[in-house]
């Protein structure tokens, strides 16, 4: 469930976009928004909100602004593009932007254990690779097809799903790994 309110901003993006680019955009912006205020009551911020927010509040700017321009064509390869390059930042900072995630769902005292560390650098990397693949084939559905819908949901919908599996999986399979080690009094590293 974390994960669906660390995406809502996307979330309202795909689903409104459709609809009207500008209701799309001006969701996005509100929920990315709320969900930044709620991390900053929280004292939890974390480089994917602060991205979020940043992209929506300008692109609903640049939507309200100017309604029909070409930047509505392109909307999806920049989301893509954004979160590839947010995922990738987190990487590079070995913050991977998973970790507030995943740190809802295990014992504080693992938070900086190496193997959850590099579990939660693992399931960046995947989204990463998804995103950044979603943004190239957008790119070139828009190129070669100008913007055609189907395969662009297509290609929104398993940016998504197909790393929220994997991860969820990958998980999975590491707590019972940890578990396992736990028990048989081996270190999880």
């Amino acid at each position: 469930m974390n994960y669906v309110r660390g995406f809502a901003p996307w979330l309202c993006y795909a689903a409104l976009s459709p609809v009207d680019w500008r209701l799309g955009m001006c969701a996005a912006a509100v929920a990315a928004v709320l969900l930044l205020a709620s991390q900053i009551r929280a004292r939890s911020v974390d480089l994917l909100g602060a991205a979020s927010c940043a992209f929506f509040v300008a692109m609903a700017a640049a939507a309200l602004a100017a309604p029909k321009s070409g930047l509505q064509t392109w909307t999806c390869v920049l989301a893509n593009a954004v979160l590839a390059v947010t995922a990738l930042a987190s990487l590079a900072v070995r913050r991977p932007f998973t970790l507030s995630i995943a740190r809802t769902r295990v014992a504080r005292e693992f938070w900086n254990a190496p193997r959850f560390i590099h579990v939660n650098m693992v399931l960046t990397g995947v989204w990463t690779a998804a995103f950044a693949t979603a943004a190239a084939a957008c790119a070139l559905i828009v190129h070669y097809g100008h913007a055609a819908a189907v395969p662009l949901v297509a290609v929104q919908v398993l940016a998504f799903v197909v790393p929220f599996v994997f991860s969820g999986r990958y998980a999975d399979r590491a707590q019972a790994k940890a578990a396992a080690n736990a028990a048989a009094g081996q270190p999880s590293a």
